[in-house]
């Protein structure tokens, strides 16, 4: 099936794995391929999402933050929380990583969606905003996790019932809104995104674009 997919679209696969990657996740979900797909906010069907505001940083939080609340880690907000009762996960970072060596505290998470608990604990990124690396970062190859893979399948379907030809970011991305695994709905609900409704909406943008 992935012959069939256009340069665009291999690529938005490709860079899903640079997205859990980044985020120190240790599978390639739905919410990874979404990711990929706002690089390029301009391609057939990413257009809507970017027209209603959806843009690769908003969803970035959002999935960090879906994540974060299944799987148990700590996000940006449990942080702040611990630091108004005087504990700095920073300096808790820093005395682990003294002890235990770099990376201690920061091992890549499992997927939470089949219920298993996460490798890693706080999952997130240092103050300056980039991720950290060393012991704990995600290395080799990340392999794609059920629902993903549903998602691609699901891309063929989309571009047979359009009778194309090839598989394009258009049909990924109609293929993600109809993704009915719980971490894409609590990701677009982050969004404020009614996968419905929007599906809708991509293809209307892509009738009048024919």
């Amino acid at each position: 099936m992935f012959e069939r997919f256009t340069k665009e679209a291999r690529d938005t696969v490709r860079r899903a794995q640079e997205e859990a990657r980044d985020l120190r996740h240790g599978w390639i979900g739905t919410e990874h391929l979404l990711l990929a797909s706002l690089r390029r906010p301009e391609q057939p069907g990413v257009a809507t999402l970017a027209r209603l505001g959806v843009t690769a940083t908003s969803c970035r939080g959002a999935v960090a933050g879906v994540v974060s609340a299944r799987s148990g880690a700590l996000g940006p907000e449990d942080a702040e929380a611990l630091r108004a009762f005087g504990i700095d996960l920073d300096e808790v970072s820093r005395k682990a990583e003294e002890n235990f060596g770099p990376g201690a505290l920061h091992g890549p998470l499992d997927d939470p969606e089949p219920g298993r608990r996460p490798r890693g604990v706080f999952g997130r990124r240092s103050r300056d905003g980039e991720d950290d690396t060393g012991a704990g970062a995600v290395k080799g190859h990340i392999p794609f996790s059920p629902r993903a893979k549903k998602a691609l399948e699901l891309t063929l379907r989309e571009a047979v019932a359009r009778n194309d030809r090839r598989i394009g970011p258009e049909h990924l991305t109609l293929a993600l809104l109809r993704s009915d695994d719980r971490i894409t709905r609590a990701v677009f609900d982050r969004l404020g995104i009614a996968p419905k409704d929007v599906r809708e909406l991509v293809l209307d943008d892509l009738r009048q674009a024919a």
